[in-house]
């Protein structure tokens, strides 16, 4: 079989299985939503009070860009976990045993995971066109013009993200959650970065997401109508940047053989990036990760009895158990979750915590509330991570689900154990807010104290991954407290905390826990 035929089947495998999975109809319900906004007016295209009139050039680009964006965003927690899942359920051992390559089996990952992000890329295709339609601007389908920003700005990302994907797997540090929260920071800071390069911006077309490529070429056409265009360009709710009062005609991108060379290009690197990452795939080889040194004892020397014969049947004696072997005792519990959630930390993490004690005594209430309670509740990411999903990540669920109410006791120890970690991590912040006298900033710490582990617990319990939470609560962070929207800042770093919605919000999570472990215990 050739290697061709090879990759063909890897990519094809692992499309199919990844389709069926219940993460990939959320992010598609997210998709179909995404377009929704779009189509009644929540989500547009502006520039300033600008905006194009909705024939096929202008809603491709929208469409392609608004593709680029989400999509290059989230749909790499979506695609990214495809290797790790071929380890833990022993298929990539079993491939490691063929003739197999590290290059031709990332390949095949690399096309899958560029499959399923087009396949969410052609549901905003579709939307596209019933948006136009529904809008009644310009009803005429120009089907070329519509499909080729989608082909050429959202087609060569999606490659590029789909390689950095599988780029990750790779690299030992960066499979897990610390590879999320880089990717994360990684695709926010790329973008000013690269609209505010000098050599970008003479040669917008290789800038990944197409986005300062739109901006100069809408600008030029915005400019020949009004003269007084001040070069703004936003994609984003009508209602936070304001609706546009002024339209224009746009006939889309000029796409010269420059541009075409530069947009496809991007393949080219998110080949590179497959070529890196099978230098440092181990091929599900063991021998390359570093073993765990464990303490072994010496048994001590005991007289060995003569086995029975086997052909005598030996009467077998069980050992009652106490009354207090039985006994709950929820502090055994609680502080066992506890070390289960802070195994593995080195020295210099909890050197960290320290400083952030300090920092948070040492400054005015206000900054601690505004900057280091900020830093401090994003630290322990990767520890909250793990509530409500741990049973499920490292197969011991059959153990503890089969344990005595465990709905009752076991869930309710984890709970504790998270709000424990959070409490102490912000605790130099709340020993300033006491001495300050802030009561608003105190409702709000406790508020927030309250959100983050019960936010965590219920998304693990019912999504069995710690990724959704990691995603999710980085971006509400992002949103919120460091961009100052005040309905997201659950921290009161620049608001009274919103209490008022995240503590019934808390409960409502912490509801949703109980019944989705509850659901677990039944199935």
């Amino acid at each position: 079989m050739n290697q061709a035929r090879v990759i063909y089947h890897i990519a094809r495998a692992d499309f199919l299985e990844r389709v069926r999975r219940y993460s990939f109809l959320v992010m598609l319900g997210a998709v179909v939503f995404l377009g929704y906004q779009v189509a009644i007016g929540n989500m547009t295209l502006e520039l300033g009070i600008y905006r194009g009139e909705y024939n096929s050039a202008w809603v491709g680009a929208m469409m392609s860009l608004i593709a680029a964006f989400f999509l290059g965003w989230f749909g790499f927690y979506l695609i990214k976990g495809s290797v790790a899942r071929d380890r833990e359920t022993g298929v990539g051992q079993i491939m490691a045993t063929t003739p197999l390559t590290r290059l031709t089996y990332l390949i095949g990952k690399w096309l899958s995971n560029f499959s399923v992000l087009m396949a969410m890329v052609a549901v905003l295709v579709l939307a596209g066109i019933v948006i136009q339609i529904v809008q009644g601007e310009n009803t005429q389908i120009a089907l070329g013009v519509f499909l080729a920003p989608f082909f050429l700005i959202a087609m060569p990302l999606m490659a590029l993200v789909a390689a950095t994907a599988v780029l990750f797997e790779s690299i030992p540090f960066l499979r897990g959650g610390f590879g999320n929260i880089v990717y994360f920071f990684l695709f926010i800071l790329s973008m000013p970065l690269f609209l505010e390069n000098s050599t970008l911006s003479k040669h917008p077309a290789y800038e990944p997401m197409g986005l300062a490529l739109l901006a100069t070429e809408m600008g030029k056409a915005v400019s020949a109508f009004y003269p007084t265009y001040d070069g703004s360009f936003t994609l984003g709710g009508s209602g936070i940047v304001g609706a546009a009062t002024k339209t224009f005609t746009w006939n889309g991108i000029h796409w010269t053989p420059e541009v075409i060379f530069a947009r496809l290009s991007l393949f080219t690197l998110a080949l590179a990036f497959t070529f890196i990452a099978a230098l440092f795939f181990d091929r599900f080889d063991p021998s390359h990760s570093k073993p765990r040194r464990t303490k072994t004892r010496t048994p001590l020397s005991a007289p060995v009895a003569a086995s029975p014969s086997p052909s005598i049947p030996q009467p077998v004696h069980l050992t009652p158990l106490s009354a207090s072997t039985n006994n709950f005792t929820f502090l055994r519990v609680l502080i066992s979750e506890l070390k289960l959630l802070l195994k593995g930390q080195r020295w210099w993490w909890y050197a960290i915590v320290v400083g952030l004690f300090v920092a948070g005594i040492a400054n005015t209430a206000p900054n601690a509330r505004q900057f280091v309670l900020m830093i401090a509740w994003v630290w322990p990411i990767l520890i909250w991570s793990g509530l409500g999903n741990r049973e499920t990540s490292n197969n011991t669920q059959q153990m503890v689900f089969s344990s005595a109410a465990p709905l009752m006791r076991q869930l309710p120890a984890q709970w504790v154990a998270g709000f424990i970690v959070t409490a102490l991590t912000g605790s130099g912040v709340l020993i300033n807010l006491l001495k300050a006298g802030d009561t608003i900033g105190l409702l709000a710490w406790t508020s927030a104290a309250v959100f983050i582990p019960s936010f965590a617990l219920a998304l693990g319990v019912w999504s069995n991954s710690h990724k959704l939470f990691e995603v999710l609560y980085m971006v509400i962070w992002y949103v919120g407290p460091l961009n100052k929207v005040p309905e997201l800042d659950y921290l009161g770093a620049n608001s009274n905390g919103n209490i008022g919605v995240f503590i019934p919000f808390s409960i409502a999570l912490i509801v949703a826990a109980f019944v989705g472990r509850a659901r677990q215990l039944r199935s």
